[in-house]
């Protein structure tokens, strides 16, 4: 086991930390979504924020995954990958 999943594994048998983890679940995935679509557009953040007309910085934490954007900025984001966005709702 690489000593980073280890170490994960080991934060997350703390309750504390892995109640925090878990509520920040939604913005990690979509974090995670928002850079495969860049990555699959072949786009820097430099040139997803000249598309988004803001700043590389602005990117990068959009995906950060620190916290959720606005609906209108995954709209312009999605634009600016060639994507679509997608929102459902689902029975927890």
């Amino acid at each position: 086991m690489s000593s980073l999943k280890k170490l994960k594994r080991d934060w997350l048998a703390d309750a504390k930390v892995k109640k925090a983890y878990d509520e920040m679940t939604p913005e990690f995935a979509l974090a995670k979504t928002l850079i495969a679509a860049r990555v699959r557009a072949g786009l820097t953040q430099e040139e997803v924020a000249q598309r988004m007309g803001t700043t590389q910085s602005v990117i990068a934490r959009l995906e950060a995954g620190s916290s959720l954007p606005s609906l209108k900025s995954l709209y312009r984001y999605a634009e600016a990958t060639g994507t679509k966005p997608e929102i459902q709702l689902q029975h927890a």
